[in-house]
């Protein structure tokens, strides 16, 4: 990406032209951004727009059944209202960085807009972004656990290989879960623990019968005992699933603590169909260290596609 932009700023004759952008306030920024945009559709015929349709990978529609999907939304929610977690219907478009200000996630894998904008990736990023303001405004309070939940079809810009399971758009089932620690061996991170455990265990293994296997990963952030206690609450929860442990090395940014993988087997073969973990975004958004958040998700075209 660099060597594009370098090649286009001397092709401008203005190699400082990137940095004279970014010294605009947003506001004008925007602005600019906005009538470059207008002028660009203006020599625009209908043709090309066929044309763009057929080439550009975003916005393809999808394969998956619109009717079993919608189904399946409804059975999360559904299950998720009955189990006490919030379902938010979330907006398609989330404020700008709100992925990749969290950790590990280059800002080129999300589709940025103009207006302070990105396009939706990841419902429990925003969902967490909505608990955040709520504690800030005292609208809600998280002495007693927060869980919300969402639906929602996302868009990743990043090269997905070509493998009939990778998508530029598809659906998740998003949960995230608040509480703030209470200095008592860790009792406020395994309540939304096991949470997130139950939730699936009555809805993936009792419901669906779906035949799941579980992979646990240590993470930085908490002290070894507290991998070891989440573990055998996962081995409580779910005594009939295999478990087992990842532990090859690798850079972490994103989970704290402990990170789980959920597979469904399918004919003799291991499909990845979700992952979760503990996070530290609530705590950066609030500045207030005593704050613990448990995300997970789904992927819904997953299932449908298995």
């Amino acid at each position: 990406m660099s060597a594009i932009i370098d090649r286009i700023l001397t092709q401008l004759g203005d190699g400082a032209l990137l940095d004279k952008l970014l010294a605009l306030p947003k506001s004008d920024l925007n602005s600019f951004l906005l009538q470059l945009f207008e002028k660009q559709t203006n020599k625009t015929a209908p043709t090309d727009v066929v044309k763009a349709f057929e080439q550009n990978r975003f916005s393809v529609p999808s394969d998956v059944d619109p009717v079993a999907y919608h189904m399946l939304e409804t059975a999360f929610l559904s299950s998720a209202q009955k189990n006490g977690i919030k379902p938010v219907l979330l907006s398609p478009a989330a404020p700008l960085a709100s992925c990749s200000v969290f950790g590990c996630v280059h800002q080129n894998k999300v589709l940025s807009a103009t207006r302070g904008t990105e396009m939706l990736s990841d419902p429990t990023n925003m969902l967490a972004i909505i608990m955040a303001a709520q504690l800030k405004n005292k609208k809600i309070d998280n002495q007693n656990p927060l869980h919300y939940c969402a639906t929602a079809r996302v868009l990743r810009a990043q090269a997905f290989p070509n493998t009939g399971r990778h998508f530029s758009h598809f659906g998740v089932f998003g949960l995230v879960s608040s509480g703030k620690d209470n200095g008592s061996s860790y009792l406020c991170e395994k309540e939304l623990l096991q949470k997130h455990l139950s939730y699936y265990k009555e809805l993936l293994v009792e419901k669906y019968d779906a035949q799941l296997l579980v992979v646990c990963k240590k993470r930085s952030g908490f002290p070894a005992a507290f991998f070891d206690s989440a573990v055998q609450l996962m081995q409580n929860t779910f005594p009939d699933v295999p478990l087992s442990f990842d532990e090859s090395p690798d850079e972490n940014n994103y989970y704290q603590g402990m990170q789980f993988k959920v597979y469904m087997e399918k004919e003799d073969a291991k499909i990845e169909i979700g992952d979760g973990g503990f996070v530290d975004w609530m705590q950066k958004m609030t500045g207030n260290k005593k704050e613990r958040c448990l995300i997970s998700g789904i992927g819904l075209d997953r299932l449908l596609l298995l």
